[in-house]
């Protein structure tokens, strides 16, 4: 014997099933999410290869032969990352970004970068 049950029955129960799911008791004993400080600083994959290749084409060095060394999280003082050039027009916007310390063929250059890689700014 196969008992059918009217649809808005059906409904009730399922309403009823995530309401009471919903006032369950909560977990205090799992802990919160924690941002690890090792990762605070990490670049994205994508803008390390972005700001890579402008720099390669900039100074006509292979990816290859570049290796960032330190990576530090900033927040820059204008659209231009603090260094403006010439009579250049800049947002006046604290800009989030890093400042990238590359080794190249043993020397170190430090560029300023916004969030997405696509401003750079060699650091004089």
């Amino acid at each position: 014997m196969v008992l059918v049950m009217p649809k808005k029955w059906m409904i009730v129960l399922v309403l009823t099933g995530v309401f009471l799911a919903a006032c369950g008791p909560s977990r205090t004993d799992v802990p919160a999410t924690q941002v690890n400080p090792d990762l605070e600083n990490v670049l994205p994959p994508d803008v390390a290869l972005n700001v890579q290749n402008q720099i390669s084409q900039n100074l006509g060095v292979a990816v290859e032969n570049m290796q960032i060394t330190n990576v530090e999280k900033m927040d820059w003082p204008n659209g231009c990352l603090g260094l403006p050039q010439g009579d250049e027009v800049c947002t006046e916007a604290i800009t989030p970004g890093w400042l990238l310390t590359f080794n190249i063929d043993g020397k170190e250059y430090k560029y300023r970068v916004d969030k997405t890689g696509t401003v750079i700014r060699q650091e004089p």
